[in-house]
């Protein structure tokens, strides 16, 4: 205090500190301007030395002080209204950052929102494209099992024909194999009638050329034997009929046994192709699907973790309207309390600015003196 009463007396001017209200960017403040006139306050003894350091060097000079009345100041109010003033330019700045980050949030989520219709796009024309194309293959498929499903029908019957070929070659063999003992049988048989016929004849042309009478009972016999022996050659001629028939039915069947086989072969052989066929399709077709079905997984997860994102930067995004809503209504709040302030306390901002001037050069003139 002293020192700033000696350079009040040694500096001899006035100080007037004027409030000017200004508008700065759309925001009013105030503005200090502090100005010096020569005006005397202070009036000194006479002395050889004028100064504070002339009366400091000399050691006999007395320099006239002023007391000072402290001034009554809310200090309270005035930290109050300083740590308002401090609270409110932290929630600008606060703001500041949050709408710059609402902005460069808002750019992300448009540039995801673009960036997944355009992922829904580009889906919708690959389904589109790949329409004709799984058409086409779903034709085929259907083409190619309904030819599959006739040539299985016609082997079946094929199968069938030949198992009932089979089994009438099967009792072809059993009479083939049984024929020779019929024939040598039959043979035998002949060769005893014979003998016996030749015997007969032999004793009728005896009889007849001895004249010899031949009873009624063995020209009954005779007549009993010519009998048989006409039965024995139609069943004879029976037997040969049915001999050559069945060598005809076993040529036929052996015939149509080897066509029969050579049917089921170039069947076996066109199922093979066609099955050969039909699996490649069916092996392309597969892959085509595999890589049509990953590309869509693909193109799904890269959609799902778009949304994702946009489901985020939109939390993100209202997350930051509901701070940028509270930090406005807090700037809000803290402007009407700092113009609350301001109107119950007018001038307590300006002697506060005037205290600190005061000591600022009461400190650089101690700083000289020392």
């Amino acid at each position: 205090m002293q020192l700033m009463e000696n350079w009040k007396a040694q500096d001899r001017y006035c100080y007037t500190v004027s409030r000017v209200v200004a508008v700065v960017g759309g925001r009013w403040g105030y503005n200090f301007v502090i100005t010096r006139h020569s005006s005397a306050f202070v009036d000194l003894t006479s002395s050889c030395c004028s100064s504070p350091r002339c009366a400091a060097r000399g050691g006999s000079a007395t320099v006239s002080t002023i007391v000072l009345a402290d001034p009554s100041l809310d200090l309270a109010g005035i930290r109050a209204s300083l740590s308002a003033l401090q609270q409110t330019i932290d929630q600008t700045e606060a703001l500041r950052e949050l709408r710059s980050d609402h902005e460069v949030l808002r750019h992300e989520g448009l540039a995801t929102r673009r960036r997944a219709e355009d992922l829904d796009h580009q889906l919708a024309d690959a389904a589109n494209a790949a329409s004709p194309y799984v058409l086409f293959c779903q034709r085929k498929y259907e083409v190619a099992h309904h030819q599959l499903e006739s040539t299985r029908t016609e082997l079946a019957e094929g199968l069938n024909a030949l198992q009932e070929r089979l089994d009438n070659s099967r009792e072809l063999e059993a009479c083939r194999l049984r024929y020779p003992d019929l024939q040598l049988h039959y043979n035998v048989a002949v060769s005893e009638l014979q003998d016996r016929i030749s015997t007969l004849e032999e004793q009728v042309a005896a009889a007849s050329f001895f004249g010899v009478i031949v009873p009624l009972e063995t020209a009954h016999r005779i007549a009993v034997l010519e009998s048989q022996l006409a039965q024995s050659h139609s069943d004879l001629q029976v037997a040969r009929d049915r001999q050559s028939s069945l060598a005809s039915e076993l040529h036929e069947s052996a015939t149509s046994h080897k066509t029969a086989q050579a049917d089921v072969d170039r069947l076996e052989a066109a199922i093979e192709c066609k099955t050969c066929r039909f699996r490649t399709l069916r092996d392309n077709y597969e892959r085509r699907l595999k890589v049509a079905d990953t590309t869509i997984a693909t193109h799904s997860t890269e959609l799902n973790r778009l949304q994702d994102r946009v489901s985020t930067l939109d939390r993100d995004l209202q997350q930051a309207s509901h701070r940028v809503r509270a930090a406005v209504s807090q700037r809000d709040q803290a402007k009407a309390e700092r113009i609350g302030i301001r109107d119950y306390y007018p001038y307590s901002f300006v002697c506060v600015v005037l205290i600190r001037i005061l000591c600022h050069r009461g400190s650089c003139l101690s700083g000289s003196i020392y």
